[in-house]
């Protein structure tokens, strides 16, 4: 049988590989192996939706690159993208009927790669880009709807983390050593911060650092940015 990868997971493949160039790939993979093919239909490795469509692809663990599968596994966690099945990584899984990690006890802990399965529908090959932090991606609907311009402004304090997500819990994916100068393309109200006698739970979003930032640590008298739209 002739078969392809559906279009939306070719899609992110060729996002990943310009974000993290010479990452290793492993553990990259697509179709199953003999493994997977013995459990029929069991597995969205095999090309059993359309059929000769792929649903599912592993991407490879490569942190000296980059790449580190539980910042990617929980920003397409927090995206809700419409395509996602679910994705498991590091012994959780988290499928599009709760958007919550639960533990997995499948015979592959998938620590060396993060699976992500997309809908056995038309969706899946949907190519339009994923919309993630790390990708330089701003969220669905940021960055400018309703007439909303880039900001640009500058950070305060020392030790500033930049997040995957407006959480305390989301992985840290940059530390701002010094007052920096970024540029703000959405804002999400999130988790609240409280420092210095003061009290926000407004976060940035800045491309560039690949994550968001506490609006507490923006060098602005606004909790609310001005001229930026809403992520």
């Amino acid at each position: 049988m002739s078969w392809r990868v559906a279009n939306s997971l070719e899609t992110l493949k060729a996002q990943i590989d310009t974000r993290f160039p010479g990452r290793d790939i492993a553990a990259d993979g697509s179709i199953g192996d003999a493994a997977h093919l013995t459990r029929g239909n069991a597995s969205d490795h095999n090309p059993w939706f359309g059929p000769g469509i792929v649903t599912a692809r592993d991407f490879t663990h490569d942190p000296a690159h980059g790449l580190d599968i539980q910042q990617v596994a929980d920003q397409l966690v927090g995206s809700r993208d419409p395509r996602i099945k679910y994705v498991v990584a590091n012994r959780r899984i988290a499928d599009n009927r709760s958007w919550q990690w639960g533990s997995y006890d499948g015979p592959n802990p998938h620590e060396a790669h993060f699976h992500l399965s997309v809908v056995a529908d038309s969706r899946c090959d949907e190519s339009q880009n994923w919309s993630l932090p790390i990708l330089g991606e701003a969220p669905d609907g940021g960055g400018g709807g309703g007439g909303a311009v880039d900001g640009d402004f500058v950070t305060w304090g020392t030790s500033v983390n930049v997040r995957a997500q407006p959480r305390l819990d989301a992985p840290v994916v940059a530390v701002l050593a010094a007052p920096t100068r970024v540029t703000v393309t959405c804002q999400a109200r999130g988790d609240r911060v409280d420092t210095a006698g003061h009290s926000n739970d407004a976060w940035a979003f800045v491309p560039a650092l690949g994550g968001y930032v506490s609006n507490i640590f923006i060098d602005h008298p606004d909790t609310w940015l001005p001229g930026v739209g809403e992520c």
